[in-house]
């Protein structure tokens, strides 16, 4: 502003001289020569103006400049706005994710509505069940903290609350996980519930290890290749705390070893073996229960037991396409220390487990080790030929309890069945089979005997 006054002082400065030069000079002129002095004062003044015009532009644009230099340096010094919270539709479930996906918050649940039919005998009346119905949340906490909280609204016998834990995984390699999960020890039971291919798991998963407040450390090598997993858990069950102080270790490894073969019958094979100690303590602890593959019947009522406890799992699993067939073997070695007369030892409860399985997709779906299936066509699709996905599958088991005393037994059961997946979300499991067992109801001899036994699932799923 200052600079623009002095400009125009000047510039008055310099008419006002060319003025008075103008008129002394052309006292003594004619009148001619006067009116040619005026027409040239009049251009000169004009020049001016036009100059005085020139240097306010100049200066108008000069502050112009100024101003926007401020508001980008303000621009520039103020905060980034916090990203944004994007909703939708990922991975089959609704969420929240941040617009860096450093943040998300999954929304997922499932429903397994049973029906039950036995055949006479001790088995209880055929029944419908609501086996299962939970709701969980997951996802990440700033990339690499990953979170996930599940609770079962169907379980009238526990507390609700299944998984509750955070896991560390800045590489696939070495992976930190805490809190409530199941132990590393059967692919079975570390399969989900909502891909099981059966209505219920097999009796071997009777002698395996399930949900347990504890902490593991675990991770992926060589992309699929080789995978580990260790831990210590308190090994009591379900937000149970550990009864003497000593910890249940489990170990357990998984290979892949030709997954970089280019033989496709033989890169499909997997095999795992786990390991796991603990120690129980008291004398209201019990030990493996025989029960039957429906849930139905109790052919070994569990003893007490107290002292250490060893299992051991072998699995083997081949994946080829819409076939798949999965096999494990289970052991657990349960002490009875100081329970006999005058505080003598019992012997150890001995139990065995296997059980394998075929599963073949019959409309030519990829079968997934771990995944759901998602049928080619879904039944009422918009192309109105879907009939959803057909999958025929066999599964044969066994459990053995003995504990050294006429109460141990032994039971098999043969299953045969059909699954059709409607579409990604909703599944009809079909399971009709023979269990094998020596009914201890069954007096006085009470022989082995067969019981038909059918169980069918409707499952929801998101």
């Amino acid at each position: 502003m200052k600079s623009s006054k002095k400009s125009k002082a000047i510039i008055r400065a310099i008419m006002l001289a060319v003025c008075c030069a103008v008129a002394t000079g052309t006292s003594a002129q004619t009148a001619d020569s006067n009116e040619q002095l005026k027409s040239e004062v009049a251009k000169l003044k004009q020049i001016v103006e036009q100059q005085q015009s020139v240097l306010d532009q100049l200066l108008a644009a000069k502050q112009k400049q100024q101003t926007v230099s401020v508001e980008q340096l303000a621009a520039q010094a103020a905060p980034a706005p916090a990203p944004g919270l994007l909703a939708g539709w990922s991975n089959n479930r609704p969420g929240l994710r941040s617009a860096d996906g450093r943040y998300e918050l999954n929304i997922g649940g499932f429903g397994h509505f049973d029906y039950r039919g036995y055949e006479s005998g001790n088995h209880p009346p055929n029944t419908f069940v609501i086996r299962r119905v939970r709701l969980f949340v997951d996802g990440k906490l700033d990339k690499y903290f990953d979170y996930k909280v599940e609770a079962d609204f169907a379980d009238t016998t526990s507390t609700p609350l299944r998984d509750g834990w955070v896991r560390i995984h800045r590489f696939e390699a070495l992976q930190f996980q805490f809190g409530q999960f199941k132990e590393p020890f059967s692919q079975e039971e570390l399969r989900s519930d909502q891909v099981q291919d059966f209505v219920e798991r097999s009796m071997a998963n009777n002698l395996a290890p399930s949900r347990s407040p504890g902490f593991m450390v675990n991770g992926v090598i060589g992309k699929g290749l080789f995978e580990y997993q260790a831990g210590l858990f308190n090994g009591k069950g379900i937000l149970t705390s550990d009864s003497n102080g000593t910890p249940e270790t489990v170990a357990r490894i998984r290979l892949t070893p030709f997954k970089r073969t280019k033989n496709d019958w033989v890169n499909a094979f997997s095999f795992g073996a786990a390991a796991a100690s603990g120690r129980n303590a008291g004398n209201n602890v019990l030990g493996i229960k025989g029960q039957t593959e429906s849930k139905s019947m109790t052919f070994v009522a569990p003893d007490t037991v107290s002292g250490s406890y060893y299992r051991a799992n072998g699995e083997a699993t081949w994946v080829k396409g819409p076939a798949a067939i999965r096999s494990e073997y289970d052991y657990v070695s349960q002490s009875r220390t100081g329970l006999g007369q005058a505080g003598s030892n019992l012997a150890d409860v001995s139990s065995t487990g296997f059980a394998t399985q075929a599963t073949y997709l019959l409309t030519g779906e990829r079968k997934s080790d771990i995944g759901a299936v998602v049928p080619k066509s879904g039944l009422f699709s918009t192309d109105g030929k879907g009939l959803g996905a057909w999958e025929l599958k066999f599964r044969y088991s066994f459990l053995d309890v003995n504990d050294q005393t006429a109460k141990s037994n032994r039971a098999s059961t043969y299953l045969f069945g059909a699954n059709w997946y409607m579409n990604r979300f909703v599944k009809n499991v079909l399971d009709v089979g023979v269990e094998h067992y020596r009914d201890p109801a069954r007096t006085p001899n009470p022989g082995e005997q067969n019981y038909l036994v059918v169980m069918n699932r409707i499952q929801v799923a998101f």
